[in-house]
C-alpha cells in the first residue's frame, strides 16, 4: 500500500508550498550523476562555512561519498540517549500507513498489525537533546563538506519499528531509493539496541552513485543481489547509541522487527527545504542556542 496524495499532504502540512511541487519535479530525474551535478550548480550559490572545516572530517566525508555511508561515533553521550528514550517512549505517535486508528504510545498500545508508527514533526522537535545533535559541529561539517554549501536542518524524525504478522517485509522494508531532493545526507541514530531480532537498517554500499535500479519503486532482495552482490549488503547492527550517516539515494532497507522493538531518530540535511520538515518554523530564533548557525537551523527557528 502506498501512501495516498491527499494523505501525504495531510502527513508533511505541505499542500500549498513550493516545496511540495520542487519534490515532485526533482523525481524525474532518476541518473544519479545527473542529480549531483543540479546539486552541485546550487550549491555553489549558497553560503559555505568561513572557518576552516576540522581535519578530522575529511575522510569521513571522503567514506560517505564513496560508499554512500560512514559511521559516527562518540556524537551521543549515553544519558542522552536514555533521556531521548524516556521521552519517547512517553509520547504518541501514530501509523502512518492506517491514520484513521488515531495516536497511541508504543510499543506498548501500537494497535495489532502496526509496524512502523511515527511521531509529530513538533514532538521530535522538542525532544531532548534534539536539536544539539543536529547541530553536532562534526555532522554538520561531514555534511557541508558533501553538499558542497552549509547544509540545513531540513527535517527531524523519530519512530518506532515493531513486530507485526508474520515478518514479511512491508513498504520501506523492501529495499528503496529515497527520492527526496536532488541531493541529501540522513544522520540515523538508535535509541534502543538492535540486533538481527530488532529490524536492522540494510544499505548497498555504493549504490548511490550506480544508475541500475533507479525507478522509483520497491525492490526484492533477489533483484538487488542479482544486480550489486549481497557482498555490497551492510547490516547496521549494535547497542543503543549506534550512530551513521547515508546518502539515502542508495538502495537501503529495515529488516521486518522479528522481536525487539527499535526506536531511531533521524536528522535530515539538505541543500533546500524539503516536504518532510515543517511549513514554518517552530521555534523563535531567540530561543537558538547560543553558537549555532540561524541559516542552518532556519527551518525550525524564525
Amino acid at each position: 500500500m502506498k501512501l495516498k496524495l491527499a494523505h501525504l499532504k495531510t502527513l508533511y502540512h505541505t499542500a500549498t508550498d513550493s516545496r511540495y511541487r520542487r519534490h515532485f519535479l526533482q523525481r524525474r530525474t532518476a541518473d544519479p550523476a545527473k542529480r549531483m551535478r543540479l546539486a552541485a550548480t546550487h550549491a555553489a550559490r549558497l553560503p559555505k562555512s568561513a572557518a576552516a572545516l576540522p581535519p578530522e572530517v575529511s575522510g569521513a566525508a571522503a567514506g560517505l561519498a564513496s560508499d554512500g555511508f560512514v559511521m559516527t561515533p562518540g556524537i551521543v553521550k549515553s544519558a542522552m540517549i536514555d533521556a531521548m528514550r524516556s521521552y519517547f517512549s512517553a509520547e504518541p505517535c501514530r501509523d502512518p500507513y492506517r491514520p484513521e486508528l488515531g495516536q497511541f504510545i508504543a510499543p506498548g498500545q501500537a494497535p495489532k498489525g502496526t509496524h512502523v508508527a511515527f511521531f509529530p514533526l513538533e514532538t521530535v522537535a522538542r525532544a531532548p537533546h534534539a536539536m544539539e545533535i543536529a547541530n553536532h559541529p562534526v555532522l554538520l561539517a561531514i555534511a557541508e563538506q558533501d553538499l558542497g554549501a552549509k547544509p540545513l536542518i531540513s527535517a527531524l524524525s523519530a519512530w518506532w519499528s515493531l513486530p507485526a504478522g508474520d515478518g514479511t517485509a512491508q513498504h520501506a522494508e523492501n529495499y528503496h531509493r529515497d527520492v527526496d531532493d536532488l541531493d541529501w545526507v540522513k544522520y540515523f541514530l538508535y535509541l534502543t539496541d538492535v540486533d538481527e531480532s530488532a529490524g536492522p537498517h540494510l544499505f548497498i554500499r555504493g549504490s548511490h552513485l550506480d544508475p541500475r535500479l533507479t525507478t522509483i519503486r520497491r525492490y526484492q532482495d533477489e533483484e538487488v543481489h542479482a544486480v550489486f552482490g549481497k557482498e555490497r549488503e551492510v547490516r547496521f547492527t549494535g547497542p543503543a547509541g549506534t550512530s551513521f550517516l547515508e546518502k539515502t539515494y542508495g538502495l537501503h532497507r529495515g529488516l521486518p522487527v522479528v522481536k525487539t522493538p527499535r526506536l531511531i531518530f533521524q536528522v535530515f540535511y539538505s541543500l533546500r527545504p524539503v516536504i518532510y520538515g515543517p511549513r514554518r518554523p517552530l521555534f523563535p530564533r531567540a530561543a537558538l542556542a547560543a553558537g549555532a548557525d540561524p541559516y542552518v537551523n532556519s527551518i525550525y527557528f524564525a
